[in-house]
């Protein structure tokens, strides 16, 4: 299997390898002889070859919507206070699954083995806001989950923690990333 079947377009003309797909021929993740491991929705490469980058992409209005509903018994600071340690946590998983996925391949796969950068991460949560409730969690990701998340691997290893608004995403990638074909 060839690592463009994993191509898809994330926008503004720029694809990357989707990781999550739930189609049997596009699914990393049983390429990688794995079940369906939590991992981040896309990977691709930073321009100068120096950065594996996994891009999660969030919409945080539908995110908190079914949080409160599942927690409805907690009040507000609680709920808020779950929530926040519940998104670190998940977005860790995925971090940790999405890395597995990518050694796995690496280890049966020339192609994914040369095109993959060694030992550099950067992750990109891209995240759909509107709600006040979204902006507020917008603004504590931004404040704490780049620390968290950088804190789980070593400096030399995450380089890159961001959290980017999704009306940025296009911008970003044809600053950053490379074009995959």
């Amino acid at each position: 299997m060839p690592l463009s079947q994993f191509a898809e377009s994330i926008g503004g003309g720029f694809k990357a390898y989707r990781m999550d797909s739930t189609a049997k021929e596009s699914d990393m993740r049983r390429a990688a002889k794995l079940g369906t491991c939590e991992c981040c929705d896309y990977v691709t490469v930073s321009k100068d070859k120096q950065s594996v980058i996994l891009i999660e992409e969030t919409k945080l209005e539908g995110t908190i919507a079914a949080f409160k509903q599942k927690y409805a018994y907690l009040n507000d600071n609680d709920q808020k206070a779950l929530l926040y340690d519940e998104f670190r946590k998940e977005n860790r998983l995925k971090l940790y699954g999405s890395m597995l996925v990518l050694c796995r391949l690496a280890s049966s796969r020339d192609e994914v083995r040369k095109f993959l950068p060694e030992n550099k991460f950067q992750f990109w949560l891209v995240a759909t806001t509107a709600s006040p409730d979204s902006v507020m969690l917008m603004d504590y990701l931004t404040d704490n989950l780049r620390g968290f998340l950088k804190s789980t691997l070593t400096k030399e290893m995450m380089d890159v923690v961001d959290i980017i608004p999704s009306t940025e995403l296009d911008e970003k990638l044809s600053a950053q990333a490379i074009q995959i074909d």
